[in-house]
C-alpha cells in the first residue's frame, strides 16, 4: 500500500488525515477501481465527511464527498485538496507525496467554482466607476 495513500476529512478538525486502518484505505482504492459509485456511500459509513485518495504511480489525488455533506463542508474540503494537490501532503514516515499533482473530483457537487470565489456568482456586479 506504500504507492497509495488515504486521507479522510472531518469538518470539525478542518483536516485531512492519513486512514491508519490498512483494510479501510484498501477498501477506498477498490471502490474506486471496481465501483466508484459506492465510494460516497462508504465515506459516509466510516464517518468522515471527504476522502482524499492518492496514487503515487499516477502521480493523482482523487477527491470524494461523503454522501449529505453539505455545502460548506465540501467547499472547505475542497480547498484544503486543492492545497495538497499543489505542495502536496506529509505522511507519517516523513515524505511529502503529491507535490504538483492533478486533483479529480469524484462526486457530484454542487458547489461549481465556490472553492475559488463566492464574489462572481452570488454578489451583484456593482460598477464602481461612478454614476454614469
Amino acid at each position: 500500500m506504500s504507492n497509495k495513500h488515504c486521507f479522510i476529512y472531518t469538518r470539525d478538525k478542518d483536516e485531512f488525515k492519513e486512514i491508519e486502518k490498512s483494510d479501510v484505505a484498501e477498501q477506498y482504492f477498490t471502490y474506486l477501481s471496481n465501483e466508484p459509485n459506492k465510494l460516497e456511500t462508504y465515506a459516509s459509513q466510516n464517518g468522515s465527511d471527504a476522502v482524499l485518495l492518492f496514487e503515487k504511480s499516477e502521480n493523482k489525488w482523487t477527491l470524494i464527498y461523503a454522501k449529505g455533506s453539505g455545502i460548506v463542508t465540501q467547499r472547505t474540503a475542497r480547498r484544503r485538496a486543492d492545497t495538497a494537490s499543489r505542495s502536496g501532503m506529509l505522511i507519517t514516515n516523513g515524505e511529502r507525496i503529491g507535490v504538483k499533482a492533478e486533483l479529480s473530483v469524484l462526486s457530484s457537487s454542487n458547489i461549481g467554482d465556490l472553492s475559488k470565489s463566492v464574489q462572481n456568482k452570488y454578489l451583484q456586479h456593482q460598477d464602481l466607476r461612478g454614476i454614469e
